[in-house]
């Protein structure tokens, strides 16, 4: 066989596999199913934040397939390029009650993110089904093992954290449950009105500023800084910890416990 043929077939084996690979992704894409949903809620939550809430009541199965805090889904626009992947602010228990899924949505120029947070009450989108593992808690159950739960979140990153408060850990149960929260700055930090709950519910709460104001008088910096300065970890063999937010915040402050002796199967992501 000539060269000149032997590498016309392997350009057309080359090609009829690239085709095959793009047929089987697209496959594969077609497999999501889109469900439609209208708003039901449309508010600032802080500057560059909306909250978001849609209504499933229509969807039962598809609100009842939400059963732990830190799941995800899609959400697509008719006129958007592609998806936006969202994680669900609110706990399980409310979609099962009312119906609803709520998220806290930064709108960036350009993305679907923007072109949702435009929208008003009664618009409609369309949502995949719920994705993820969600925070795995049975990893640091029960509460008296695991006395110390560090919470980390940083800007939107509280959307989960939310959701795992709201659901409840038996924080209560616990002797030093703290929530790490960064954001630039108060304008920028969401859910300021939630803290008094949380902290009823046993977490406390460390703001931790990066860009504060001159009347700031709390902690500055980063979220790895500022924890890093206080640390205090009395056990780590019975500390667990819950991470989301901006990924070198997640790698530095993971590094910090792993090195204090957190095991790093206690370290709970939920993506």
């Amino acid at each position: 066989m000539s060269i000149l043929r032997r590498l016309h077939l392997n350009l057309r084996t080359t090609t009829r596999r690239r085709r095959l690979a793009t047929a089987s992704a697209a496959l594969r894409q077609d497999t999501t199913v889109w469900t439609p949903a209208p708003l039901s809620e449309v508010e600032h939550a802080a500057e560059s934040l909306f909250h978001i809430a849609i209504d499933v009541s229509d969807a039962p199965d598809h609100a009842a397939s939400h059963t732990l805090a830190g799941q995800y889904l899609q959400l697509r626009l008719p006129d958007a390029l592609k998806p936006s992947f969202l994680a669900i602010a609110s706990p399980p228990k409310l979609a099962a009650a009312r119906g609803v899924f709520e998220f806290l949505v930064k709108s960036v120029a350009g993305s679907t993110a923007e072109a949702l947070c435009a929208l008003k009450r009664g618009d409609v989108v369309e949502l995949s089904q719920v994705m993820g593992n969600g925070f795995n808690i049975d990893r640091i159950h029960p509460p008296k093992n695991f006395g110390t739960v560090l919470v980390f979140a940083t800007g939107s990153g509280i959307s989960p954290i939310r959701s795992l408060i709201e659901s409840g850990f038996d924080a209560a149960k616990r002797s030093d449950v703290r929530l790490y929260y960064g954001a630039r700055n108060l304008q920028r930090m969401a859910y300021q009105d939630r803290f008094k709950d949380w902290e009823s519910s046993g977490v406390k709460i460390v703001p931790v500023l990066s860009q504060p104001d001159e009347s700031w008088t709390g902690e500055s910096g980063y979220v790895q800084a500022a924890f890093s300065r206080e640390k205090q970890i009395s056990d780590p063999l019975a500390t667990g910890a819950v991470l989301c937010g901006q990924k070198q915040m997640t790698e530095e402050v993971t590094s910090i416990l792993v090195a204090a002796g957190v095991s790093a199967d206690k370290i709970l992501k939920n993506f």
